[in-house]
């Protein structure tokens, strides 16, 4: 990995970014912002920081270390070109959300939307980093880890077409809030549990001690990368939602929650996903799977709820995805930082179920949005340590 040290900075530099960001809409939430900072654009800037800088360029950077030797430096140089391209658009898009959102800026006699543009050669950049994986792949494309790779590539190029679809939805005549919204839920649902989960499960049997001979290995990825193209549905406006819209999010959540649970169940035997960090892991991959049942049951839970929605994003992202990033980048170095990092990251995630609208409120401490707004620091803090532990450690 260490030929990607700088992709793993940058990306931990963005993750530093938009925590802080996290945090100002936390701070907005109690104390007045100034008049050009709106709530909407800040979380834009955020997740979308999160998403480009964050939950793509490290994974591919692991990728990349899989199939490409250190001494293969021509090949190196491809993949970094592409992943610093990547993380330069993010970076380029991050003020731009910050400033005017999703709306388009004057630039001389031309009204145009920067972000939505920056964002389009952030995709872009995607596609060019799956030309060269699939060009390079042959070394790692039978073993399970390879497979769960390309089957990530494959849901990161599919998600991209619902973001297409928006940009092209919004220059169109139609009137309908159903479409657009349902193009950016498709966007979401293949990317995060389509291309982050992938991703994450790959780079988990890549480490793992699992024989993989007598699992077939589509149960790994099929009911995972179909799923994700199904469930969207669960994230709009419970009104919109057909029956059969319904009927066909259940079935991808099932999808879903079938092999999410076989990963589990093999994850339990390894004896390499020991110590506290790793149990953490598997713990968050638990719950992971629960909140879906959750959501299939009549329990009254629709994940589409802003609170649920920001919680399970947060439990995907900032639970799981980000302590494996962080070990794996930090295989041997820094055990108290990213213990600490992970106590964080499960505080913020436990003052988020206590705002979701579906905790007691009885059970909730006083002052419950200022512990909100102190949780959001922690993770930031402990990553700016991460970050100085990284350059040390590479020096």
């Amino acid at each position: 990995m260490s030929q990607f040290k700088h992709i793993w900075l940058l990306s931990l530099m963005s993750f530093i970014i938009a925590g802080l960001t996290g945090f100002l809409y936390r701070y907005g939430m109690l104390y007045p912002l100034p008049e050009w900072l709106h709530f909407a654009n800040i979380r834009h800037a955020h997740s979308h920081l999160m998403f480009f800088n964050w939950a793509c360029p490290p994974i591919m950077a692991f990728m990349a270390a899989q199939i490409v030797d250190q001494s293969e430096i021509s090949k190196i140089r491809s993949f970094k070109a592409c992943l610093y391209t990547m993380l330069f658009f993010g970076f380029l898009s991050y003020p731009f959300f910050l400033l005017y959102g999703y709306h388009s800026v004057q630039i001389g006699s031309a009204s145009l939307p920067i972000a939505a543009i920056i964002s389009g050669l952030v995709m872009i950049t995607w596609y060019w980093f799956a030309w060269l994986y699939i060009r390079e792949r042959s070394l790692n494309r039978k073993s399970p880890s390879g497979v769960l790779f390309e089957a990530a590539l494959l849901a990161l190029i599919i998600s991209s077409l619902g973001a297409w679809g928006v940009s092209v939805f919004q220059f169109t005549s139609i009137d309908s809030p159903l479409t657009g919204s349902a193009m950016t839920h498709f966007f979401l649902a293949v990317f995060t549990e389509g291309w982050i989960v992938l991703g994450f499960l790959g780079i988990m049997w890549s480490i793992s001690d699992v024989d993989s001979h007598s699992i077939k290995t589509g149960w790994l990825w099929i009911p995972i990368l179909f799923g994700s193209m199904l469930i969207f549905p669960f994230s709009l406006i419970q009104t919109l939602v057909s029956p059969i819209m319904l009927y066909t999010a259940k079935i991808g959540i099932i999808l879903i929650i079938i092999s999410m649970t076989i990963h589990l169940l093999l994850f339990i035997k390894s004896k390499v996903f020991s110590g506290f960090l790793w149990k953490t892991v598997i713990i968050l991959i638990a719950l992971k799977i629960l909140f879906q049942v959750a959501a299939i049951l009549p329990f009254g839970i629709w994940p589409g709820e802003h609170g649920l929605r920001v919680l399970y994003l947060h439990l995907l992202l900032l639970g799981i995805f980000s302590v494996i990033i962080a070990e794996v980048f930090l295989p041997d170095t820094g055990k108290i930082a990213k213990l600490l990092f992970i106590i964080a990251n499960l505080s913020v995630i436990a003052t988020l179920v206590m705002i979701s609208g579906h905790w007691p409120p009885s059970f909730a401490p006083l002052n419950l949005y200022v512990w909100v707004m102190a949780a959001s620091i922690l993770p930031v803090l402990l990553s700016i340590r991460l970050y100085y532990l990284s350059i040390r450690v590479n020096c």
